[in-house]
């Protein structure tokens, strides 16, 4: 048998989850190792039975597993809790997973390698592994050859997608003859801005680029310390380049510090402060029901903040707001709690309306006590 049939023979029998946890970065390259001599006892999703079809074929000893076998499994999105970020696309060896930027994404049950590359990249942690029972871990099993050609289409788009990249950087290099000569003999000219290219809402963006960097990096370093797969190793190295680049992209778009307040507006300030401090303990104290002799001294405190508020202003440089003072009904606090008790009862009774087991009776005492709260607000007059 030479090299290419024996390479292709051992690849049969390898599970086709491209998972990476032999090392390699998906079950051919592991093929071309153990072809090389490489041990047989590396594939964790195929266990102790790929181990022993490999011994049977190569006429080799079998071996324990080098690492924990992984049963058969796929990836389940959290639909409601996906951000639309595509990183599990881009992650994903067979293109299992449909979606688009800023929508939600989900699996393709039957295309589904469970191979958890697309754990690692999830900014926000919406992806589980789940097992799969015995029934479905067959028919999984079965699918092999499915995802092995899935795979070769999906290193075949992303090899298309580089040659269109690299062309038409290669189109933008190069200046046509027309603008050469046209630029010839004239000074140069710095780049100009891109239109709405605001610099507060770039450096908003790299932040967040920043941030979800370190999070893919940090699961992907969870990953690592649980599997050590050579694979993972490589992973985890390129997010931790891909955070430290996002870092100092930050770091560089830092826009300029606004300068520190004079003494008049930091005085300003902690006048507005001082004045929603003691109006929220005034308010706070009429609500207690205090008598007048408790709330005249909160009353002065609140004028006197008034008045320290005006002096601030005057002293702080900066024109004088354009206030426009109304006078606002004093709120009802009989009529309140009656529209609280309205709103609280219609709850209970949409609650128990949405419920399979509550019973007629308990049904019947809600709707009573909606009826009774509706007809309190609507006979109240006010005193």
């Amino acid at each position: 048998m030479n090299n290419a049939l024996r390479i292709q023979a051992i690849d049969a029998l390898l599970p086709q989850t491209q998972c990476g946890k032999c090392g390699h970065p998906g079950c051919k390259p592991y093929a071309e190792g153990i072809a090389q001599g490489e041990a047989i006892n590396k594939c964790p999703p195929g266990g102790t039975a790929t181990i022993h079809a490999l011994s049977r074929l190569l006429q080799v000893p079998e071996l324990p597993l080098e690492l924990p076998a992984v049963p058969a499994q796929i990836a389940f999105i959290r639909e409601a809790e996906c951000i639309g970020c595509t990183k599990c696309i881009q992650a994903c060896p067979v293109d299992a997973i449909v979606g688009a930027a800023k929508l939600m994404h989900t699996v393709i049950t039957d295309e589904c390698t469970g191979c958890e590359l697309c754990v690692a990249p999830c900014p926000v942690d919406c992806i589980d592994i789940i097992a799969l029972p015995a029934e479905q871990a067959d028919a999984q099993r079965q699918r092999a050859d499915q995802f092995r050609s899935r795979h070769q289409a999906h290193q075949a788009r992303l090899a298309r997608d580089e040659a269109r990249r690299l062309a038409d950087r290669a189109a933008r290099a190069q200046p046509t003859q027309a603008q050469a000569q046209s630029n010839a003999g004239s000074p140069p000219q710095a780049p100009q801005q891109a239109v709405g290219d605001d610099a507060q809402t770039r450096y908003k963006r790299l932040k967040i680029d920043a941030a979800m960097a370190k999070v893919a990096l940090t699961k992907a370093e969870k990953q690592l310390a649980a599997h050590g797969t050579v694979e993972l190793q490589h992973q985890v190295e390129s997010l931790r380049q891909a955070a430290e680049q996002a870092q100092r992209e930050l770091d560089a778009a830092q826009p300029a510090q606004a300068s520190a307040p004079s003494a008049g507006e930091a005085a300003l300030k902690q006048a507005k402060i001082a004045l929603a401090m003691r109006r929220a303990e005034l308010g706070k104290a009429e609500r207690q029901g205090l008598d007048d002799s408790q709330l005249q001294p909160l009353r002065q405190a609140l004028a006197d903040a008034e008045q320290a508020l005006h002096s601030a202003e005057a002293a702080s440089g900066k024109p004088l707001p354009n206030l426009v003072r109304t006078d606002k009904a004093p709120v009802d606090r009989q009529l309140r709690d009656l529209k609280t008790e309205l709103a609280y009862a219609r709850a209970d009774l949409q609650r128990l309306e949405r419920r399979q087991t509550a019973d007629t009776a308990t049904l019947e005492q809600a709707r009573q006590r909606l009826a009774n709260a509706e007809q309190r607000v609507h006979d109240y007059q006010p005193q």
